[in-house]
C-alpha cells in the first residue's frame, strides 16, 4: 500500500501485488509529500514522494530498518536534516538524561528544535523543510510565529500540504488566543447526548476546555493535578469540559472511572479527526484553554501548579 500523510492521519493513494519480490506504482505527484509503503501487516518505510524518473526502494520485508531510498531530491535533503538531529534525539531518549535533571533534556530540545529552525530558513523551498516546520516545531509556536515562518516559505514548499495546515492552524490559534472571546462547540457525551460547552460558559464561571486522551501518557500525568483543582475550586466557581481524543469507547470510560474525573466528559470516538480540537488549533495534548465568566479566553495550557496558581488569584 501506498500511503501519504497530510496531517495526524495518514492516507491509503494506492496498491499494488508483489510479483517476483517486486512491485511498482506510477502517477504524478503535483507537489512533495510525505509517504510510507507499507503491507497489510508491516510498516516498511517512509520517504517523500515526488515526480522522479525513478524513485528505488530496496530491501528485506523482515529487515524494514535496512530498506533504502534513492531517486528523490527531498527525501536526501530530509536524510541529511536527521542526521543532524540523530545525535541530539539519542541523548534525549538515553537513560542518562532521563535520570538527570530536566535541564539537560530542556537544553537538548531547544538543540533540537535550533537545528529544525536553521534547516526550514536554509531551505525554504523544499518541502522537507515545510514538513519540519509541520511535525517538528509548529507544536510549541504562536498564530505570530507560525504566520513568520511561513512567509519565509518558497515554492513548492508554501504550496504544499503542510503549508496549508500550519496555516489552517495558525487561523485557529489566532481566533483562540487569550484576548479573544472564546468560540463554541458542541461535542456528544458519554451518554451520545450533544453538550454544548456554552452550557458551562457565564455565570461567575471559570471553565477549563481540556483536550486529553486515555492512551496519552502525558495526559494521565496531568489528570492528578486537573483532579485537585476541580475539587478544590469547583465549589467556588470553576468547571471543566473535557474533550477525549479516544478511539475506543471502553478505554475512554474506564479512564474516566480510573482517574476519577468527575467534570463533564465529551469525545466522538474519532482520534486525531477531532473538530473541537482544530477549531482550537490543538495538535498536542494534554492541551488547555482557560474561559473566564464574560467568555474571554484568559489562558491556554496552564499545566500543573501553574493551573493552580492561575485558579488562586481568580477564585
Amino acid at each position: 500500500y501506498l500511503t501519504v500523510f497530510e496531517g495526524k492521519l495518514p492516507r491509503v493513494i494506492d496498491s499494488a501485488e508483489v510479483k517476483n519480490g517486486a512491485f511498482e506504482f506510477s502517477g504524478d505527484c503535483a507537489v512533495p509529500i510525505f509517504a510510507a509503503v507499507e503491507t497489510p501487516d508491516v510498516p516498511l518505510v517512509r520517504f517523500f514522494l515526488e515526480n522522479s524518473p525513478m524513485i528505488r526502494i530496496v530491501g528485506a520485508a523482515d529487515r524494514p530498518q535496512d530498506i533504502r531510498v534513492t531517486g528523490s531530491a527531498t527525501e536526501d535533503l530530509y536524510r541529511q536534516f536527521l542526521g543532524q538531529v540523530d545525535s541530539v534525539a539519542k541523548l534525549l531518549d538515553s537513560d542518562s538524561v532521563k535520570l538527570s535533571s530536566t535541564r539537560i533534556a530542556f537544553d537538548l530540545e531547544k538543540q533540537r528544535d535550533s537545528l529544525g529552525r536553521v534547516f526550514v530558513r536554509k531551505h525554504s523551498g523544499s518541502v522537507a523543510a515545510a514538513y519540519v516546520l509541520f511535525r517538528g516545531l509548529s507544536y510549541e509556536m504562536s498564530a505570530k510565529e507560525i504566520r513568520q515562518a511561513l512567509d519565509g516559505l518558497t515554492p513548492p514548499a508554501s504550496a504544499s500540504v503542510y503549508a496549508e495546515l500550519l496555516e489552517k492552524m495558525a487561523a485557529a490559534l489566532a481566533r483562540t488566543e487569550p484576548g479573544q472571546k472564546y468560540v463554541d462547540i458542541s461535542v456528544p457525551d458519554t451518554a451520545g447526548m450533544e453538550l454544548p460547552l456554552s452550557r458551562f460558559v457565564g455565570e461567575g464561571k471559570y471553565v477549563l476546555l481540556d483536550f486529553w486522551a486515555s492512551w496519552c501518557p502525558p495526559c494521565r500525568a496531568e489528570i492528578p493535578n486537573l483532579v485537585t483543582a476541580y475539587k478544590e475550586f469547583h465549589s467556588k466557581g470553576f468547571e471543566i469540559y473535557a474533550v477525549s481524543l479516544d478511539k475506543n469507547r471502553k478505554a475512554w470510560l474506564d479512564g474516566i472511572k480510573m482517574f476519577k474525573m468527575d467534570w463533564p466528559q465529551v469525545g466522538t470516538l474519532k482520534f486525531w479527526e477531532s473538530a473541537a480540537a482544530e477549531t482550537y488549533g490543538v495538535r498536542s495534548i494534554p492541551s488547555n484553554v482557560l474561559i473566564g465568566p464574560d467568555g474571554t479566553i484568559l489562558a491556554r495550557n496552564l499545566m500543573g501548579s501553574a493551573l493552580l496558581q492561575k485558579l488562586g488569584e481568580l477564585l
